[in-house]
């Protein structure tokens, strides 16, 4: 607003519904209430969780009070701390913590050029400083490079796949020399092998990973199409990791604090989902700039162009291109938002968080793809409801 990159109007209504998801947190009966009805839509077999193995808490109404809310128990630790495990397997630094890291993730996964700490109106709606220039170092021009060449997707699979092929290398070497006689065997083999014991379970740890993004992204695009009622704030303090009893994790996730939550309407639906599919479809430019203006998102020159990539950089997946800060620069330079719908703020703040999450485990996943099936879902009950 002092940079007179948006309406203060504008921004006023967008910080509005951050802050009215923000104080909903400290309203437990209403939480509740979330997760009372979260958890009953999770017991419909045509819902993805069973399939998923995602579990949502049952509420306990006769112990609840209005600053305690009564659960079933969940056995395993935050996904928070099961992605720092898997963060430094995949040797990243986790000491600024994980928090900061998915979002960090999910800001470069929308503009790495930006500076500030995320925020989605600021990102969405701040005017880029068209002087400015990353700093330029061999990593960034290799990967730059490499991105191009052999593709996002393929980079990081090829990251992921060496180093759980390194792990189960070593798992393996450990094998061979817990079978040697150890008077075959330097002190140092054995020394070795004593560091290394875990190598294999470390090694499933780094598989299991893409299940539960699959079952996250599943189980949100479910709430958010279908039951209209979707937690806008799945950061992993939120997500539970079930292990069995020996303390081992399992595919099984449970899903907690429906304090924050988003509700929409089933026109809200209809008009995401339409959105959601034409990038996913990849549509014509024309086509995506259309449902984003039947969303009511404005911007300062009308850009078809510019509204066709900003959904696409929303919901697509990360692309070399992406990576440029020229191509932001470019983007920046088309157009900007003046409002930002808020019917659609808290969905696009789950994809990025999901996103990030999934950026941040070197997985590259696009938001339409995963919710496809769901929106068009709500497209054929739109579509059934509608008079003749």
């Amino acid at each position: 607003v002092w940079a007179g990159a948006v309406d203060e109007s504008a921004a006023t209504m967008s910080y509005d519904e951050f802050a009215r998801q923000f104080l909903a947190e400290l309203d437990y009966d209403s939480e509740r209430v979330n997760l009372q009805e979260v958890h009953k839509s999770s017991l419909d077999p045509k819902a993805p969780y069973a399939k998923r193995n995602v579990v949502i808490p049952k509420v306990y109404e006769d112990l609840c009070t209005k600053k305690v809310i009564t659960m079933t128990y969940l056995p395993g630790p935050k996904l928070e701390e099961e992605a720092k495990r898997q963060l430094e397997l995949l040797g990243i630094d986790t000491s600024k913590g994980i928090g900061n890291i998915v979002r960090d993730a999910a800001k470069d996964a929308s503009d790495p050029s930006e500076p500030e700490s995320g925020e989605l109106v600021r990102r969405v709606t701040k005017k880029l400083d068209v002087t400015s220039r990353s700093p330029f170092t061999w990593k960034v021009a290799a990967s730059k490079i490499a991105g191009r060449i052999f593709g996002v997707d393929s980079l990081l699979w090829a990251f992921r796949f060496a180093r759980r092929l390194l792990l189960w290398s070593q798992a393996a070497s450990v094998a061979c020399i817990q079978v040697t006689p150890r008077i075959l065997l330097p002190s140092s083999w054995e020394s070795w092998a004593d560091g290394h014991r875990t190598a294999a379970a470390q090694a499933e740890r780094l598989s299991l990973t893409e299940f539960w993004l699959d079952a996250l992204f599943d189980v949100h695009g479910h709430q958010i199409f279908n039951l209209g009622l979707f937690n806008a704030d799945p950061h992993p303090g939120n997500i539970l990791v079930i292990e069995k009893d020996c303390g081992t994790p399992t595919n099984k996730l449970g899903l907690i604090d429906y304090g924050q939550v988003k509700r929409l309407t089933p026109t809200e639906q209809t008009q995401i989902a339409k959105l959601i599919l034409s990038v996913a479809n990849d549509a014509s430019d024309v086509e995506v700039a259309g449902a984003f203006r039947d969303l009511g998102i404005t911007t300062k020159h009308d850009s078809t162009v510019f509204l066709a990539k900003f959904a696409r950089l929303m919901f697509g997946p990360l692309k070399p291109e992406h990576m440029d800060h020229e191509w932001h620069r470019e983007m920046h330079a088309q157009d900007r938002v003046l409002y930002f719908p808020k019917e659609l703020s808290m969905v696009y703040r789950t994809s990025l968080l999901l996103r990030g999450l999934a950026v941040s485990l070197q997985m590259n996943y696009s938001v339409s793809d995963q919710w496809k099936s769901h929106a068009e879902e709500a497209l054929q009950r739109s579509t059934a409801s509608t008079p003749n």
